[in-house]
């Protein structure tokens, strides 16, 4: 991902600016914290040392209704796409 790209990608998301690109060893490149339901969720955007590979990590709490749950990653799959970013997959784990 090259700097322009992130930049749009972020600010589609509203996640914070954090982690260089030239920096080989940093991760966690956004944070934002987003409400359904009344309850807090966490996204961040990290990077793999090793593959390089991007991911969007979402934590709703325990309990989350599935189809608030849904209704997020669509609106975030929305702003990523907006973003000019292809999401490769997506994989949910409980």
């Amino acid at each position: 991902m090259d700097r322009a790209t992130l930049g749009r990608l972020r600010a589609a998301i509203g996640l914070t600016e954090v982690g260089r690109l030239g920096d080989d060893w940093d991760e966690l490149f956004g944070e934002v914290n987003r409400t359904i339901a009344g309850v807090a969720v966490s996204v961040e955007l990290w990077r793999d040392v090793d593959s390089q590979g991007w991911r969007l990590d979402i934590e709703a709490p325990a309990g989350s209704v599935d189809a608030d749950v849904q209704d997020l990653l669509a609106v975030i799959r929305a702003e990523v796409e907006s973003a000019g970013v292809q999401i490769a997959s997506i994989a949910g784990r409980r």
